[in-house]
């Protein structure tokens, strides 16, 4: 059983890279609301999501999300 949840898990992982490369972080993060009932998965990829990332690129991307 563990080992298809960790499958399931990396496939998630893999895919949600590639929407952040192609979409931007602030599209995947909504795609992310929109399909997830639940953030628990969320908090487990949060950090491959954001790995490499520093928060002032990180705010730079979602202030310009912001205007518009």
């Amino acid at each position: 059983m563990s080992i298809q949840v960790n499958k399931n898990q990396s496939l998630l992982t893999d895919a949600f890279e590639v929407l952040v490369r192609n979409l931007g972080l602030e599209k995947t993060s909504q795609l992310w609301q929109i399909l997830t009932p639940s953030k628990t998965v969320y908090t487990n990829i949060r950090q491959k999501l954001f790995q490499g990332k520093e928060v002032n690129s990180l705010y730079k991307e979602a202030k310009r999300f912001n205007r518009k």
